[in-house]
């Protein structure tokens, strides 16, 4: 792949996510730390397979079962997908259109998606869901983790690798509350991937308020000062019976 791909491939958008005061969100391609699942819904998520049914519910299943609120299909679609961690497209949007998820799963739970990445690589995409006014849950893209091929043109990667040096060598190796990170993450036989960070603030600080969401709140139980007024003439002439 020419540097000049290469290098179109890893450039930010315009619409990138909110900026730290001193380091813009890093982007890899159309997916940037900080953006909003709805945003990234048109982009070629790569197919999900999914193992046969199974009668025994996986682990973490039924706690991710209460948490969901929203359409039932599309609570079903996001249940069958959760507990396995990746999602595919229509997954995705299923996920986007929750009304709210109840309960902070934790880092190892977060919803996670595939692309195709530059010169046979491909991009882990992670969302966590954040605190929501509105009336769906929003989702932001938490991490970005490139992994490269195994058995590919060494020089090849090797120009990748130089080029996300240069791009990225000014953020630091871990997010804090206000600054993204990008980090090396080495194996045996030299760096394997490289994973990009959103700031600590949004899942950390949001994800406490999440059964706060109006889709979280218990429908209200009639009572007898409830009831529609229309009723009042029928309770009176019961009455006067």
């Amino acid at each position: 792949m020419p540097l000049l791909l290469m290098g179109s491939l890893l450039s930010c958008p315009a619409h990138a996510a909110a900026q730290s005061p001193s380091l813009p969100a890093p982007c890899i391609g159309r997916v940037c730390v900080g953006a909003d699942l709805q945003s990234l819904l048109a982009l070629p998520w790569l197919e999900v397979k999914l193992p046969a049914p199974s009668a025994t519910p996986m682990r973490g299943q039924r706690r991710i079962a209460r948490a969901l609120r929203g359409d039932a299909r599309a609570v079903e679609t996001a249940l069958a997908y959760w507990p396995w961690r990746w999602f595919n497209a229509p997954a995705l949007q299923a996920l986007a259109s929750l009304d709210a998820v109840c309960e902070d799963m934790g880092y190892s739970w977060r919803p996670r998606s595939m692309l195709k990445g530059p010169a046979g690589s491909k991009l882990v995409v992670a969302f966590e869901p954040v605190a929501s006014a509105g009336a769906h849950q929003h989702f932001e893209v938490a991490t970005i983790t490139l992994q490269f091929p195994k058995g590919a043109d060494a020089a090849q990667l090797g120009r990748l690798r130089q080029e996300l040096s240069d791009r990225f060598g000014r953020y630091p190796d871990y997010p804090d509350k206000d600054s993204p990170a990008v980090r090396w993450l080495p194996d045996d036989r030299g760096p394997s991937s490289i994973r990009l960070y959103a700031p600590l603030h949004s899942p950390h600080q949001q994800s406490s308020r999440l059964h706060l969401q109006p889709g979280c709140r218990p429908a209200p139980v009639a009572s007898e000062t409830t009831r529609p007024a229309a009723e009042a003439p029928d309770n009176a002439m019961g009455r006067m019976q």
